[in-house]
C-alpha cells in the first residue's frame, strides 16, 4: 500500500509540484491550500507524513502542529516543515512544538526524500517497539492472571468437592482445616479482582471523575495503634504472624485513611511475602521537614536496581524463580494514590536483600 502524505502549503506552484513529484515516486498525496484546510483533511484520514508550510493564511504551521499533537489520531504523525524561515529561533521554537525535521527552501528532492525517508523509518521503529511492549504486556498479563486466578480456584474447588463427597469420612479437624483453606482462597481471589478493578480506576482518573476526591482528599491521625490493625490485618489474611517493629510518630497527614491503610496494607503485604521468615519487617513513620515519611524495611528478596523504574501494573520481576503470588499491582497502587496527593514513593535494594520503600507526603494536616 502506497505511503500516504499530507502536503500543506499556500504557495499554489509549489503545492503542485510537490504533488506531482512525490506522486511520480509513488507516494499518494493529498494536498491543501491553508492550514485549517491541512487540519481537516490530517483528522479526516490520517496520513503516515505530513508536509506543512510555516506563513500561511488563517492559522500558520506552527498551530497546524499545535492542534496535530493534540489530537490522538495524529499525535505521533512524523512532521516536516517546509520553510523560508532560517533563524533558529523560528526552528527552536518548531522542534519545541513537536516538528520532526525542518527543510528550508529551496531544497533538492534528494533532501526531501532523505528526510521522508528517515522519518517514517523512525516512525516504524516506534511502532515495532510498541508492537513488541504491548505483546510482552499481553504475555505478562495471561501468566499472571492465569495463575492468579487458578491457584485459589484449584483449592476451592478441590476442597469444597472434598467436602460433598468424603465429609462424613473427615474428622473435625480436617473439615475446619479444608474450610479455612476455602475462606483463604476466595479472600485472595477477591484480593485480587479488588486491586484489578482499583488499577482500572486509578489510571483513568482525572479531576472530572466522580471518584476522584475519593483518592485526592481526606486526612488521617497515623499512630502505632494504627499501623498495628494494618500488621495484624496482613497477618490474618496470610494465616501467620509476622514479626514486625515499628516507631511511629503520632501525627494528622493529608491522605485520607481508606487511601493510607490501602498504601501500607500492600507494602506490608508485599514485605511479609519477600521477606525471609528469621527477620524482622521495620516500620518508622516520622515527621520530616513539612511533611511525613513512612520507611518500610525488610531483609529477603531484592529488587534489581536496573528493575526499580521500569515498576508497573501486571510486571513482576523474576516470577519464575520466585513464584510470588499477586498481579504486581501493588507498588503501583501505592505509587499513584501517593502521587495524587502529592507526594512520593521510593524503592532502593541493595545486594544483600535489604528493600527500602519510603512514601513521603508534603503537608502536615495541623
Amino acid at each position: 500500500m502506497a505511503i500516504q502524505l499530507l502536503v500543506i502549503e499556500d504557495d499554489p506552484q509549489i503545492n503542485e509540484n510537490l504533488e506531482e513529484l512525490l506522486t511520480l515516486k509513488g507516494f499518494q498525496v493529498e494536498t491543501a491550500m491553508d492550514g485549517m484546510q491541512g487540519i481537516g483533511k490530517a483528522l479526516l484520514h490520517p496520513p503516515d507524513l505530513i508536509l506543512c508550510d510555516i506563513m500561511m493564511p488563517v492559522i500558520d504551521g506552527y498551530q497546524v502542529l499545535k492542534m496535530v499533537r493534540n489530537n490522538r489520531l495524529t499525535a505521533n504523525t512524523p512532521f516536516i516543515f517546509l520553510t523560508a524561515k532560517t533563524e533558529s529561533a523560528d526552528i527552536r521554537q518548531g522542534m519545541a512544538l513537536g516538528a520532526d525535521d525542518y527543510l528550508t527552501k529551496p531544497f533538492t528532492y534528494e533532501h526531501l526524500k532523505s528526510a521522508i525517508d528517515s522519518r517514517l523509518q523512525r516512525e516504524e521503529l516506534r511502532r515495532i517497539a510498541l508492537k513488541a511492549q504491548i505483546e510482552t504486556f499481553r504475555h505478562n498479563l495471561m501468566a499472571v492472571s492465569s495463575h492468579e486466578y487458578n491457584t485459589p480456584l484449584t483449592s476451592i474447588i478441590g476442597f469444597s468437592s472434598i467436602l460433598m463427597t468424603r465429609h462424613q469420612q473427615l474428622s473435625d479437624a480436617d473439615t475446619e482445616m479444608m474450610a479455612r483453606m476455602i475462606n483463604l482462597s476466595g479472600i485472595r481471589l477477591k484480593r485480587s479482582l479488588d486491586n484489578v478493578q482499583l488499577m482500572d480506576v486509578l489510571q483513568r482518573l482525572n479531576p472530572t471523575h466522580s471518584a476522584y476526591s475519593t483518592y485526592t482528599t481526606g486526612r488521617t491521625s497515623i499512630s502505632s495503634l494504627l499501623i498495628a490493625d494494618y500488621v495484624l490485618a496482613v497477618e490474618q489474611r496470610q494465616s501467620r504472624q509476622i514479626s514486625c517493629q515499628f516507631d511511629v510518630e503520632t501525627a494528622q497527614i493529608g491522605l485520607s485513611e481508606a487511601n493510607l491503610k490501602t498504601c501500607l496494607d500492600e507494602l506490608i503485604d508485599n514485605a511479609f511475602k519477600f521477606s525471609q521468615v528469621d527477620q524482622s519487617i521495620l516500620l518508622r513513620g516520622e515527621i520530616v521537614d513539612a511533611g511525613y515519611r513512612i520507611t518500610i524495611t525488610s531483609q529477603g528478596q531484592h529488587f534489581k536496581q536496573e528493575d526499580i523504574p521500569h515498576i508497573s501494573p501486571y510486571k513482576q520481576f523474576d516470577r519464575d524463580y520466585y513464584e510470588q503470588q499477586g498481579f504486581g499491582l501493588g507498588l503501583s497502587i501505592v505509587k499513584k494514590i501517593i502521587e495524587l496527593n502529592q507526594g512520593q514513593l521510593t524503592v532502593s535494594s541493595a545486594s544483600q536483600g535489604v528493600t527500602t520503600v519510603k512514601i513521603d507526603l508534603p503537608t502536615l494536616i495541623n
